[in-house]
């Protein structure tokens, strides 16, 4: 393996809720795309997946200037709108200004550094690397992951990632060697009906009222476990219906839900205000999947 060849880049599992402690590093959670920046005899930059991201956002091109020669690094990709990430902006590519947000350094001075502990990396990274232009070395603190996280879901942004400060660079691996907090919104929603997949598992589609109508907003899997009783249908205004609490991530331009989970469910009656929590209505029963220590 050879600079500009790909490396999948190391994953995060989700913690129950922020933590903080002395062997861990506490950084931004970017709201983007996974992005590989792999610099040899070519010039690449890779999705997730190890898909050429330049074909897709050809302005990026500019960032090999800003960088050294024979290094790789993992980042993330953001479309920068009005001070801030946009996910939406993102997907459609209708930013007039995207960042690569570089966070870990895995090759430099003709070898991979992917073994040695983060602390190390890091510091090979603010070595080499400085913010400018599109490119920006990304921030954080030591220790204090619960007063950053508090702080990250006041400015709306995604969330927490947790590094441990010994941690060697996984390609490919989801370690809990790197942990994510996330904020997560909530929300009171009908379901307007239930499908079932051919393995069997359920799956409602969830929807809102707006000005003009019914809006459907999501399609989560239903609890296990849960069969509908009576008719296979309830709408919003039958007696039966039922609501859905969900937590979901944010929405994109079109109003739908992203990374939507349920965390309370139950049939409510002739409940209208949907913003509102259930109070001795109808039987709830809590997913017990549901991200904990988001909003």
């Amino acid at each position: 393996m050879e600079p500009g060849d790909f490396v999948a880049p190391m994953l995060a599992v989700r913690a129950d809720q922020a933590f903080s402690g002395a062997c861990w590093w506490f950084e931004t959670k970017w709201d983007g795309y996974r992005a590989v920046i792999s610099i040899g005899e070519q010039f690449h930059i890779y999705s997730r997946n190890g898909q050429d991201l330049l074909t897709r956002f050809p302005s990026l091109s500019a960032t090999e200037q800003m960088l050294p020669r024979d290094i790789v690094l993992d980042a993330e990709l953001v479309a920068w709108v009005d001070g801030r990430p946009s996910f939406a902006d993102l997907q459609t590519r209708t930013a007039a200004t995207y960042l690569l947000m570089v966070f870990d350094c895995l090759y430099q001075g003709g070898r991979w550094i992917m073994h040695e502990p983060w602390a190390v990396r890091h510091e090979i990274l603010r070595r080499n690397v400085s913010s400018f232009g599109q490119i920006v070395v990304s921030d954080g603190v030591f220790e204090s992951g619960s007063d950053f996280f508090t702080a990250t879901r006041a400015l709306e942004l995604e969330g927490v990632i947790a590094k441990r400060r010994d941690s060697p660079y996984l390609p490919g691996r989801r370690s809990p060697l790197w942990q994510k907090f996330l904020v997560y919104q909530t929300g009171w929603f009908w379901i307007l009906n239930a499908s079932q997949s051919p393995d069997g598992s359920w799956y409602w589609t969830v929807a809102e009222r707006d000005s003009q109508g019914w809006r459907k907003v999501a399609r989560v899997k239903a609890p296990k476990g849960w069969r509908w009783d009576e008719r296979p249908v309830y709408l919003p205004n039958d007696p039966r219906a039922v609501a859905v609490e969900l937590s979901y991530r944010d929405r994109t331009r079109e109003g739908q839900l992203r990374h939507a989970r349920i965390r309370r469910w139950g049939k409510l009656g002739a409940l209208s205000r949907l913003e509102d929590p259930p109070s001795g209505t109808g039987s709830l029963s809590q997913d017990g999947n549901h991200p904990r220590g988001g909003g």
